[in-house]
């Protein structure tokens, strides 16, 4: 570990004299872009050294380099318009922005200064401001170098999620089909699926080569390894038979910690190894209770490890627990090694490159022979570099620079960043590479003021980090108090007339459960912030800035978590106090959905609103329905010119007040969805999804009023929505009526007037990777992975978990303007208990209040309150009366008075908690079935003919062909050209199965289904409804106690629920709905896999199935979602005259020689009576 600490001096960018190589660390809110741009000014002015003769750099010759898009264009934006002020100023000889007023002094020549400035200015599309991987790419495509021809031609690809996705399919198919059935059952317990394994393999995938394995392996044969493990087994097994009845005399007679080695332990410890010594060994797997016994262990557990249990069979155990390796350890590592191999060369043969290879490629041949020219030519075109966010850099990177740069006397290098606000690791950033080079730089300088929060958020924030004198763990990350500027000390919260604390801790007494406080400080959030808005209205709350007033409103509030579960408890609790929130952290995903391409149909339409042929599209795709016939009739025509006329108010409504207002003017107010079709659903969640990407525009489009720039802007979310989220950030511009709620990481670089951490005090420090361990070696830093995970390998780890955890509360806590609210308790992480023997703190928060896992309720509040004065409040919630906000609060004020944000009663499921089947069924310790994995992976090495029982199993070809049967024509023979471009847009199953696929889908469609002989080629497209969404909206509470009680009675082939509590909603997705003879049927296939011929596929294996997956809920929810739809929409309704039954097709089973892989039921008409009262 680093020992030697650094020492900082405070920077002034105005009067440095800049010469070498700098670290700069600026704390949140110091002006740290400012500090670039000052930087910046004085070197196109030639002003940045002491030495007057020095030549002023043009835009091209200064390399800003960043790391994500969003800061390379923030930046560019922001110093081409300070360009263009200093410009100004140097006329005016003075500027009304102190910056550029503070440059301008040190000017000696105006009017030579105006000509730089005015060449920069028109110079400025030309200036070098990177990311990391762009500034690669411009090196690597000069011509001047061997590395250029590597590089020549080769398609970039964004990322290598596919090529790892293909990879590891093929892995598994070469590896896994070939092992003995021991070994394979052995591995199916630890990934099911190709993906399931991929998942483990991420965490590894994403280190730069694979890290270094602190107990390499002596073999690589996993055969040799799986026998050799077995032999162990049986040797120890031995060993215990025959040594084990002196246990416990041993073990009572030494020193050992008895808490931990007691009687009742120690007998139900034996107790379980024993019975695993008689048992026959067929595998490897030992219990862990084995470990207890470890000499190692027990030597440790050892009250000052004097007169610990010495014993032959302990020093049996060690030996065996080290010779031992975990088939799961040998496979992972060959994997990786497999997979990044197979990515190699697939991009060889692709001609393919990534933007990590173009590091990789680059920072190799700086540290070649050519490398020396590499380096002087680039110093040559860039003599100076400011790196932006050095904290977010990674060794690989820092090797590029460093050799570029460092120790170059007549070149110049800064590095800008803040260690505290290291929080990506998880994409590669390593806080390691920025301590080496806190030491190998010189010159460190510090800024000194915060320029964002008002002095009591800035002293708060001081007394919370003070409290520790190594707050961040390691001790180069230095915290420094940091002072407020004097614009800043009569900026402040109030209340009823009253200044505000900084920060204001939310104290929940006798609070140890915390999934219980979780809920309770939710509802105190919610509770808080309801009435801090009505306050708001009255003028009780607001912000006092330089002497002005401005009331608090649902604006000014955001709400930060880790994810989307803590996203989820608070939206539940906000129903309570109709207040209206948006999660902002995974909108990503949103453009990925079909609405999003809709959208842009719709807004184009609405550019040109006289076009009626282009109206008729809109209202004819998928966002509207309405079939075309409908437009022919002759009174149709006057609907036509009444939708121009909507759809041109539509237009002005968006140049007006910006593209959410009209799509709510559209959705919610005006409602043009006609229902025409009696299959065709209202669906809520189209809706849902369109506003949320309504809201994802006013949030993050900077112009979201100017058509086509929005337009332009919704294209590219589109296009680039499987790049890495972290490199296309979005700004925010906070004119969302809404609470925002976002993750730590969406955060940073941000910053809100008003936050709260509801769940901070919550968030454990625990091992999340269960396959190893990955630290960093503190002797050289290099990464390494440890499968054992050793004491001092888990030490090591959650020191460096603990350190990141305390760098996201600091940048939780630096994002607030004016207050912070924190929930706290004395809560008691249970689970924390093995990280216990290496680390005495289970949280960040609890860290800095020096408050370990296990003390009393006396002893925490001491500690708290040790805290309290002017800046920190802490508070006990007592909840006075019940709050609700009028929606009418959110309003938005303007002579038209259709527009407001979406209505909690017209849209609450919006916020609901909404389950489905897929959540009950996993609810119900639902057990994956190896046996019949283990039959395929079987039955396909000796059967290489494609049929429908050798294609594929999985949920990816269930997918696959569920999309096929979606999209077709029933009537109409399905071609082989069809399926064969179906298949080429997955690689799941290879287009080679196409002609069998065909005939055998044909087949299910030509055959009779059931008793009444349905045939679904006789089935036309007006006759059926496929992917039929719907949301059933429960009472009050559905629980398993209800439903059993009405299956007992009506329904006796069902399987019973196990404990099961949900409200909110119940939705699913019926696959088909369709009308044969007058009556309505449902359709749902199944594509899983029961055995090897059709035979497998008989009422008796399907009844059996249905019952082991929980089916019964199934297709009971479905007919009740169904009857309440058909009730809704015929007259005179009647559930037995109108509804035909549900059909079950198991379409492997199918064939036309028999009735095989068809199953139906129809419920009875009571047990949907009764289904029914448990729904609105």
């Amino acid at each position: 570990m680093i020992k030697k600490l650094v020492k900082f001096k405070e920077l002034n960018p105005f009067k440095e004299n800049f010469q070498g190589q700098y670290l700069i660390e600026a704390s949140a809110g110091t002006g740290k872009t400012f500090t670039i741009i000052i930087i910046y000014l004085r070197m196109i002015l030639g002003l940045h050294q002491k030495n007057f003769n020095i030549k002023p750099l043009n835009v091209e010759q200064i390399l800003v380099v960043t790391f994500t898009d969003l800061a390379t264009q923030d930046l560019y934006n922001k110093i081409k318009h300070s360009i263009s002020l200093l410009k100004i100023g140097c006329i005016q000889k003075k500027s009304k922005y102190d910056i550029i007023d503070n440059i301008i002094k040190d000017i000696k020549d105006y009017e030579i200064a105006y000509d730089l400035l005015l060449k920069a200015e028109k110079n400025i599309r030309n200036a070098s401001i990177y990311t990391i991987h762009s500034f690669c790419q411009k090196i690597l495509n000069l011509k001047n170098y061997e590395i250029y021809d590597y590089f020549l031609n080769k398609k970039i690809i964004n990322n290598e999620i596919f090529l790892q996705k293909k990879a590891v399919i093929i892995f598994w198919k070469k590896y896994l089909y070939n092992l003995s059935k021991e070994i394979v059952k052995v591995i199916l317990l630890f990934w099911k699926t190709p993906d399931d394994l991929l998942k483990s393999l991420l965490p590894f995938l994403s280190q730069h080569k694979l890290p270094i394995i602190k107990y390499p392996f002596k073999y690589k044969n996993i055969y040799l390894q799986f026998n050799k493990n077995k032999t162990y087994i049986i040797n120890i097994k031995k060993y215990w038979i025959k040594y084990r009845h002196n246990i416990i005399n041993i073990i009572n007679k030494s020193n050992v910690n008895k808490h931990i080695y007691n009687k009742k332990f120690l007998l139900y410890w034996i107790n379980i190894i024993n019975e695993w010594s008689i048992k026959k060994t067929q595998n490897y797997f030992f219990p862990a209770e084995l470990y207890r016994f470890s000499q190692e262990i027990l030597i440790n557990n050892t009250i000052n490890k004097i007169n610990p249990p010495i014993y032959i069979l302990f020093k049996y155990i060690d030996i065996f627990i080290k010779k031992i390796i975990n088939l799961k350890e040998l496979i992972i590592v060959k994997a990786i090694r497999y997979i990044n191999k197979y990515i190699y060369k697939k991009k060889i043969n692709n001609k393919e490159i990534s933007f990590d290879d173009l590091l990789k490629i680059l920072n190799k041949s700086l540290y070649t022979e050519p490398g020396i020219k590499i380096a002087k030519d680039i110093r040559k075109l860039f003599p100076v570099i400011l790196i932006d966010e050095f904290q977010d850099t990674d060794i690989q990177q820092y090797n590029i620079f460093k050799k570029i740069y460092l120790n170059q006397k007549n070149y110049l290098m800064i590095l800008i960043g803040d260690p505290k606000q290291a929080i990506y690791s998880f994409r590669g950033a390593d806080i390691f590479t920025y301590l080496r080079a806190s030491l190998e730089i010189k010159k460190r300088y510090t800024l000194t003021y915060n320029w964002r929060s008002s002095s009591t958020m800035v002293n708060s924030v001081n007394k919370l980090f003070s409290n520790r004198t190594y707050p961040f763990l390691f001790k180069n990350i230095i915290f420094n108090p940091i002072k407020y500027t004097k614009k800043k000390l009569n900026n402040h919260f109030i209340i009823n007339n009253k200044i505000k604390s900084g920060i204001t801790f939310w104290f929940i007494d006798n609070m140890q459960d915390i999934n219980k406080y979780k809920k309770k400080i939710a509802y105190i959030c919610g509770y808080q912030i309801c009435q801090l808005i009505i306050l708001g209205k009255k003028g009780k709350a607001f912000f006092q800035i330089n002497n002005k007033k401005k009331n608090i409103d649902i604006t000014d509030i955001t709400i930060i978590v880790r994810n989307r579960f803590e996203a989820l408890i608070l939206e539940k609790e906000f129903i309570k106090f109709n207040l209206p929130c948006i999660y902002l952290s995974n909108s990503n995903y949103i453009f990925e959905k079909p609405e999003a391409k809709e959208l842009v149909f719709l807004l184009k339409t609405i550019i040109n609103p006289d076009n009626k042929q282009e109206i008729k599209n809109i209202l004819s795709s998928k966002l509207f329905n309405i079939p075309l016939y409908f437009f022919q009739k002759n009174n149709q025509s006057h609907y036509i010119e009444k939708i121009i006329n909507q759809f041109n108010r539509y237009k002005s409504i968006w140049k007006k007040y910006g593209i959410l207002y009209m799509l709510e003017e559209i959705f919610i107010k005006d409602k043009i969805i006609s229902k025409i079709n009696i299959l065709e659903n209202f669906i809520k969640d189209k809706i849902k999804n369109i506003l949320y990407i309504g809201e994802m525009i006013q949030i993050s489009c900077p112009n979201n009023k100017d058509i086509n720039k929005t337009i332009e802007w919704l294209l590219q979310q589109i296009k680039y929505t499987n790049q890495n989220f972290l490199n296309k950030q979005t700004k925010l511009n906070h004119k969302v009526n809404k609470i925002k709620i976002i993750t730590i990481h969406r955060s940073k670089g941000l910053q809100f007037p008003i936050v709260w951490l509801p769940f901070i005090s919550s968030n454990i420090i625990e091992f999340i990777n269960k396959e190893g361990i990955i630290y960093h070696n503190r002797k050289n830093f290099k990464v390494t992975l440890d499968f054992k995970k050793d004491k001092e390998s888990k030490k090591f780890f959650l020191e460096e978990t603990l350190s990141e955890n305390l760098r996201l509360l600091y940048v939780s806590l630096t994002r607030s303007i004016f207050h912070c609210s924190i929930g706290i308790a004395n809560l008691k992480f249970y689970n924390f208990q093995k990280s216990n023997l290496y680390l005495s703190y289970s949280n960040a928060l609890f860290f800095l209040l020096k408050k370990k896992n296990y003390i009393s309720d006396f002893h925490f509040k001491k500690i708290l309150y040790n805290l309290k004065n002017k800046d920190i409040s802490i508070k006990n919630f007592t909840e006075k009366r019940k709050i609700k906000l009028n929606i009418n609060i959110f309003t938005k004020k303007n002579n038209n008075k259709l527009f407001t944000t979406i209505s909690t009663k017209k849209f609450l499921f919006i916020n609901k908690i909404v389950s489905n089947f897929s959540k009950i069924k996993k609810q119900q310790n639902f057990n994956f079935n190896i046996n019949y994995q283990y039959q395929f992976l079987q039955f396909i090495k000796n059967n290489k003919k494609k049929t429908q029982h050798t294609l594929p199993i999985g949920k990816n070809t269930g997918v696959i062909i569920h999309k096929i049967l979606e999209k077709l024509d029933f009537t109409k023979k399905i071609s082989r050209n069809f399926i064969k471009k179906e298949l080429l847009k997955t690689k799941h199953i290879s287009s080679t199965w196409h002609i069998m696929i065909t005939n055998w889908l044909n087949n299910i469609l030509n055959i009779p289904l059931g008793k009444n002989k349905i045939i679904l080629n006789q089935i036309n497209n007006n006759k059926k409804k496929t992917e039929f969404k719907f949301y059933l909206s429960i009472k009050k509470n559905f629980s398993s106690i209800k439903y059993n009680n009405i299956i007992n009675k009506y329904d006796f082939f069902s399987k019973k629920l196990n404990t099961l509590n949900f409200n909110g909603f119940l939705s699913g997705i019926i696959d088909l709905i369709f009308i044969w003879k007058k009556k309505f049927y449902i359709l749902d296939y199944k594509s899983s896999w029961l055995g090897k011929t059709c035979k497998d596929y008989k009422i008796k294996n399907i009844e059996k199935d249905i019952y082991l997956n929980y089916y019964n809920i199934q297709y009971q929810f479905y007919t009740l979602a169904l009857h309440k739809y058909l009730k809704y929409r015929i007259k005179n309704y009647d559930y037995d005259k109108h509804f035909g039954g549900i059909i079950y097709l198991y379409i492997r089973g199918i064939n036309l020689k028999n009735n095989n892989g068809i199953w139906e039921i129809k419920p009875t008409s009571q047990l949907i009576n009764k289904l029914n009262n448990l729904f609105l």
